[in-house]
């Protein structure tokens, strides 16, 4: 790359940051006006009870699904627990429109947010995988169980000096789904060709229920991390918690 070409690329790459930084400044901005704790909390009530769709489309946006809507909110409440660090932006798997606002899933075969934590006092450096869903207790078992595992399974592989969990989140949590996810700590994951495996992954499950008390409390990520290590180390059996 001769110096005219090299300073072109840098020009560029200066360009795409404060675009990227235009970006998110004004998403914190959207957050800030329209996305209080109070309004995230009502949503998550909508969504628990799916009566008054069309009130959801109002607090966000008409041009998504409520499903798709779910995993944006999902996502901001996320971002707010985590103090706003890091570019939520990137982390969503969503197409975003103009405004920011959710349109459609931007890819399939990836989990819903994939959040990326530095080190801190409060935890180690670590990936974190966020799956959400609106399905019921019919389906749940059927369409979560496999692709949340699949998902975490193959980040891992991928990433073999990472440290990565996931935290799957439901309106309802089918207590099969509890103990699948409570057995893949001691299960090995293949890769397809059956060269590759990692020992033991790492899901935790979360309700609706539990996240409303999460931002009501003004609990921040650093306060549960530790709380879901515990909870994935514990071995109170599922059918005792329920």
């Amino acid at each position: 790359m001769n110096a005219s070409a090299e300073e072109k690329y840098k020009n560029l790459e200066k360009l795409k940051e404060s675009i990227d930084s235009n970006r998110l400044n004004h998403f914190k901005q959207l957050i800030k006006e329209r996305l209080t704790d109070e309004v995230l909390i009502k949503l998550l009530e909508l969504f628990e009870s799916r009566k008054r769709d069309a009130e959801i489309n109002d607090y966000v946006t008409d041009n998504a699904d409520v499903p798709i809507i779910f995993e944006y909110v999902i996502g901001i409440i996320w971002y707010k627990l985590s103090e706003q660090n890091g570019d939520i932006l990137k982390y969503m798997n969503l197409s975003l429109d103009a405004d920011l606002l959710p349109k459609s899933h931007a890819n399939g075969g990836m989990p819903d947010i994939g959040y990326y934590y530095d080190k801190t006092d409060a935890y180690p450096a670590h990936s974190m995988l966020l799956e959400a869903t609106l399905t019921n207790d019919l389906n749940q078992k059927r369409t979560e169980m496999e692709p949340v595992s699949r998902h975490l399974g193959e980040y891992l592989l991928k990433h073999k000096n990472e440290r990565a969990y996931c935290v799957f989140l439901t309106n309802y949590l089918d207590i099969n789904v509890i103990s699948d996810f409570r057995g893949r700590k001691t299960y090995t994951y293949y890769s397809s060709d059956g060269k590759n495996s990692v020992d033991g992954m790492k899901i935790i499950p979360l309700q609706m229920e539990e996240l409303k008390t999460i931002i009501s409390k003004k609990f921040l990520y650093k306060n549960l991390y530790s709380v879901f290590d515990k909870a994935y180390k514990s071995n109170i059996k599922p059918n005792v918690m329920v």
